[in-house]
């Protein structure tokens, strides 16, 4: 077919108008949000477009209840884990990820999926499928207008993911083992020149695990750094929850004795008051 050189002419003008109009900048229905979040000894990221209700309802309505939705608005939602977790007792591998779910009024599945560049769920195959978690939804009291997906009850080793959005919120738990990550690090770190003596004990402190060994790590601080107190009072403090009250007491005593020197005032009140409880727990003499 042939055209008049008029109306070519024409649909060339037309074409250079539209290319050449400004784009407006428009509020969007579904604002995308991201959210990363330190977790475990890593993390958790969150990339997600959040809908409104506007007047509907979400779930049965919206969005319809069985079929497999983006968990989102526009496209796919995505999270990426810092290291391997557990899903529903099921190991994540660290990595990327497409979230999706499939809605119920009695129970929700959460699909992790492999396909990170699929747009909604228009391409969605389940052979790509990592995990399939089921979750009970619960009632809120109120209706939630924007949808939201949050990370929520932040533990070391565990973490919710919580929908909420219309008077539906379900929760997926997450868990990790950051122990085996932390004792392996400790394990290498110890083998270099710059061992970390007071992070590694202070770990084993806070973790309930056998001190004698980071009561070690901080003689060997205290020989790198004979006049702080910091050092005597943490190894005041594994002493006495080791049950070895007397020597505790030794190096309570010893960390007041260098606190007389601090010129800063408010470390010198603090450690002094952290010392003292530590000499009362060993069952010092006043």
């Amino acid at each position: 077919m042939k055209y008049a050189p008029q109306l070519l002419a024409a649909g060339l003008l037309l074409a250079s108008t539209a290319q050449a109009q400004t784009r407006l900048t428009i509020p969007p229905l579904s604002p995308t949000t991201r959210i990363h979040q330190n977790f475990s000894t890593s993390y958790i990221d969150l990339t997600y477009s959040r809908p409104s209700l506007r007047g509907r309802t979400a779930f049965g309505g919206v969005v319809p209840n069985g079929t497999v939705w983006r968990l989102g608005a526009n496209t796919i939602t995505k999270v990426r884990f810092g290291e391997e977790v557990k899903i529903g007792g099921q190991t994540v591998p660290a990595g990327a990820y497409a979230l999706l779910a499939i809605p119920d009024a009695k129970e929700w599945t959460f699909v992790l999926n492999r396909d990170t560049a699929q747009w909604g769920t228009y391409a969605y195959k389940p052979a790509l499928d990592v995990v399939r978690v089921q979750a009970k939804p619960t009632r809120l009291a109120a209706p939630v207008e924007t949808m939201g997906l949050t990370v929520e009850n932040l533990r070391p080793a565990s973490a919710d993911l919580v929908l909420a959005w219309d008077r539906t919120q379900v929760t997926l738990p997450i868990t990790a083992d950051p122990d085996r990550v932390v004792m392996a690090q400790i394990e290498q770190a110890m083998k270099g020149d710059k061992k970390p003596y007071v992070q590694a004990a202070q770990y084993y402190y806070s973790t309930g695990k056998e001190l004698t060994p980071a009561i070690g790590w901080f003689d060997e601080y205290i020989k790198a750094n004979p006049t702080e107190y910091y050092g005597y009072y943490w190894k005041a403090k594994l002493l006495q929850k080791a049950g070895k009250n007397k020597e505790a007491i030794e190096a309570a005593n010893k960390s007041l004795e260098l606190l007389k020197d601090d010129k800063n005032e408010v470390s010198k009140t603090e450690y002094t008051r952290l010392n003292q409880e530590v000499l009362a727990a060993a069952g010092a003499k006043k």
